[in-house]
């Protein structure tokens, strides 16, 4: 294992000292993703599933971006709310331990469904870290439970339990994302909540990508967050006859954190 310390400026020198000894100094940029974690899957409905971020974003310079506060009253605004605060070098390198006490550095790509025999409709909690050599990811199924809560996954439990209290006692400042993920599917009027639009954007339909499910994804630039600022979960959408198979159209808007794709896979 090796420990990661970042000072906050613009290029990050980082210091990695490996068990065996020995310095190797890397450059690290400010703006880049260091750790993201999400939670994946689990018994929700699909529109849930594809509209959720991440819970947390951490960049190189300490930059945290997590979700803001939202309201249980239907319909709530279409584009959910994001934050950002910003970590000391202390904060930052602790959780950096973490990432050293999970072993990150030393995984590509893996997944712990141990939990899966003995537990039904869970979300998979999903851990991505990036360092010189590249992208980490690490996924557990149902996180939390006590039969597969290994030294790893502990590390992986304090680390999401160290950024829920910091988030807890900070109130933020609204997120700036650079890119919007739009994803659009099968719509119908809500007889309670009435609110049908016309399509408020100039598209070239092939532009678009089509999901597993028959849904279609495009990001678009941050600009366009203010055609939709009126619009709420219940807003249905009229497509241009050029477009897609399904009229009216449900939208999942939804800023992007740096590290996502840009549409699901």
């Amino acid at each position: 294992m090796r420990r990661v310390s970042l000072g906050l400026v613009v290029v990050l020198a980082v210091t990695l000292a490996a068990c065996g000894g020995g310095d190797d100094s890397v450059q690290v940029d400010r703006e880049d993703p260091v750790i993201q974690t999400s939670s994946e899957g689990g018994f929700v409905p699909v529109e849930f599933a594809l509209g959720q971020g991440p819970r947390y974003t951490v960049l190189g310079d300490g930059t945290l971006i997590f979700p803001g506060v939202t309201t249980l009253e239907f319909p709530g605004g279409l584009v959910p709310p994001y934050l950002t605060a910003q970590l000391s070098e202390s904060q930052l390198n602790a959780l950096l331990a973490m990432i050293d006490d999970m072993g990150l550095a030393d995984i590509v790509d893996e997944t712990d469904d141990s939990a899966g025999n003995f537990v039904a409709d869970a979300s998979t909690e999903v851990i991505r870290y990036w360092d010189e050599s590249g992208e980490h990811r690490y996924a557990v199924y149902a996180l939390g439970i006590e039969e597969n809560t290994s030294e790893r996954n502990a590390a992986f439990l304090e680390l999401v339990s160290t950024l829920d209290e910091f988030t807890a006692q900070t109130s933020g400042e609204p997120y700036q994302p650079e890119r919007v993920r739009i994803i659009a599917g099968p719509g119908a009027e809500n007889a309670d909540f009435p609110d049908l639009r016309p399509w408020p954007l100039d598209e070239e339909w092939g532009q678009w990508q089509t999901l597993a499910n028959g849904w279609q994804c495009r990001v678009y630039e941050a600009d366009v967050l203010a055609t939709f600022e009126e619009a709420t979960q219940a807003t249905t959408w009229e497509m241009p006859e050029d477009g897609f198979d399904f009229d009216p159209a449900t939208l999942l808007v939804r800023p992007l954190h740096p590290g996502e794709p840009d549409c699901p896979s």
